[in-house]
């Protein structure tokens, strides 16, 4: 909280923007491999500002539900849906790492496969959040 204002809402645009771009790195590295470190610090970068936002969703959830009355059923779907998609990129981060010691194509091509996946409930979550914000 900053002032009384969560923090959540300015911090949580960045791992959405660095992991989705993670997962289009990741594709564009089966074709040109010169992507593929770049692609694993974007994910690193994004996971970090992920757990960061994650963190901050706390005080947010008390600000929603005390000054917007946001169910804590609502928050907490959300909240789950975030931390899925975290946990989900960070397994495709492992993947990729584990790709760079066996030079692996299929765990690479696993990886892409998980965070597609990932990209898709970070967007869930990220839709949610939406609609507490903006469908009250």
């Amino acid at each position: 909280m900053f002032n009384g204002i969560p923090l959540h809402p300015l911090v949580v645009h960045a791992p959405i923007a660095l992991l989705i771009f993670a997962t289009f790195l990741l594709m564009g590295a089966l074709r040109w491999s010169g992507l593929r470190l770049f692609a694993v610090i974007t994910l690193v970068v994004g996971l970090l500002s992920g757990i960061i936002a994650y963190l901050t969703g706390d005080g947010a959830e008390r600000f929603g539900m005390d000054q917007w009355n946001i169910a804590r059923d609502s928050i907490h779907t959300h909240e789950n849906f975030a931390l899925y998609s975290l946990i989900t990129f960070g397994l495709s981060l492992l993947l990729v790492l584990l790709d760079y010691r066996t030079k692996n194509k299929m765990i690479f091509l696993a990886s892409i496969l998980v965070a597609l996946i990932g990209s898709g409930l970070l967007a869930y979550a990220g839709h949610l959040g939406g609609q507490m914000v903006y469908a009250r």
